[in-house]
């Protein structure tokens, strides 16, 4: 095995010592980086041509990504990417004007790896990041199973109040980060929203509000023909039943929540008014 693939197995970036460890000598890695095949960015890193900055950055500073700036790499929701890179360096010799800095680890994330372990990244995330951006985060991550449980029993104390309310926002069956947004926003409204509910003849419904508004969140997948002939069919069916359907976009639910909440009220109180609601026939 030489260093490229010494290289390619350790993420595209290392350290000497581990280069050293996995059996590389001093004269191969310097042969390497003579042919142009491996850099050397930094005294003791070595690095595959074309490798992540943040990547390099981690390595020369000894730090992993979390919170917000690791988000995609555990598959979880990121309402905005931030401005700033989030890194975790928990032994408190690294500061930086261009970086946000966390110093605590509950877990290890994988050995000489770059990237903190996912426990790591929901923490920081709730003890860092605004309400809403961590609470999509957190949510996806319950999603995939990840125990809610686990997070609140290490934010003890009257500092954590804040990371702890954001877990009791917290709820099942959303499917996009929209869903959890607008869910959120129209419970804060006094409504009683009730998410993913399956209706016979119609389908899965992304949020019923108050039994008789059908909340549906569209992503770009809906923007597909297709997926835009079988969401008229589905209301229609839903109208026919007595729901009253409305739609809404990424734009309408992130950047003008209030008239979301606005028109999805006056729906409700107008289908109110015609009284008899739908029978809620579930699957």
């Amino acid at each position: 095995m030489d260093s490229v693939q010494r290289l390619h197995r350790l993420g595209g970036v290392a350290r000497t010592r581990q280069l050293l460890a996995a059996g590389a000598s001093e004269r191969e890695l310097s042969r390497a980086v003579k042919a142009g095949v491996v850099e050397r960015p930094r005294p003791g890193i070595y690095a595959l041509p074309g490798t992540d900055p943040l990547r390099l950055r981690c390595a020369a500073t000894n730090s992993r990504l979390t919170c917000a700036s690791a988000a995609e790499h555990h598959g979880l929701w990121v309402l905005r990417r931030p401005k700033e890179v989030h890194l975790l360096r928990a032994d408190g010799t690294f500061s930086s004007e261009r970086a946000v800095i966390h110093r605590r680890s509950w877990l290890p994330g994988e050995p000489d790896g770059w990237i903190a372990s996912k426990a790591d990244v929901l923490l920081h995330a709730l003890q860092c990041l605004p309400e809403l951006e961590a609470l999509v985060m957190v949510e996806s991550a319950s999603q995939q199973g990840f125990s809610m449980e686990f997070l609140r029993d290490r934010l003890s104390g009257r500092r954590n109040a804040p990371a702890r309310r954001i877990l009791d926002l917290v709820d099942v069956g959303a499917e996009s980060l929209l869903e959890t947004l607008a869910r959120t926003h129209l419970r804060r409204a006094g409504l009683r929203v009730q998410p993913q509910v399956d209706i016979r003849g119609v389908g899965s419904m992304d949020l019923l509000v108050e039994d008789c508004v059908d909340v549906e969140t569209d992503g770009r997948e809906h923007e597909a023909p297709k997926r835009r002939l079988k969401d008229y069919r589905r209301d229609n069916a839903a109208q026919t039943l007595g729901f009253a359907v409305a739609r809404f976009g990424y734009a309408d639910i992130v950047h003008r929540p209030e008239e979301m909440v606005r028109q999805v009220r006056a729906m409700v109180e107008a289908r109110l008014a015609l009284g008899g609601l739908p029978q809620l026939d579930l699957l």
